[in-house]
Order: structure tokens, then C-alpha cells, then sequence
């Protein structure tokens, strides 16, 4: 069976913090999981449809103006 390399990853659910894998054996180091690492495919699915929205929008209301 191949090891997980070392690195920070995801501690006990629910505890928004990382532990710290050595590569051998989990440390007691932990750090706050960052916000942006959860957040980041949903700001560009609601980057994508705000685009869509001008795109689909900005022609209706124009021609319901002009």
C-alpha cells in the first residue's frame, strides 16, 4: 500500500482546523483550515452566473427602455 505524502490535511470533522501527516505518523501541529480553500468553486460558479445573468438580462432591458 502507497503512503500518503506529508502534508496538511482535513482533521477530525466538524473541527475546521488541519493536521500535520509527516509521512509516517500524525503530529500534534494544527492550523485553521483557510476559508478560501472551501470557497474557492463557489466564487467562480457565481462569478460564471452573474456573467450569465448581464448576458441574458442586459438585452431584455434594453429593448423594454428603447
Amino acid at each position: 500500500m502507497r503512503k500518503a505524502s506529508a502534508g496538511w490535511y482535513a482533521d477530525a470533522p466538524g473541527s475546521g482546523s488541519e493536521r500535520w501527516y509527516d509521512g509516517a505518523a500524525w503530529t500534534d501541529r494544527t492550523r485553521t483550515r483557510r476559508a478560501s480553500d472551501d470557497s474557492g468553486v463557489w466564487r467562480r460558479v457565481l462569478g460564471v452566473g452573474s456573467v450569465v445573468v448581464l448576458v441574458v438580462a442586459a438585452p431584455l432591458v434594453l429593448a423594454v427602455l428603447g
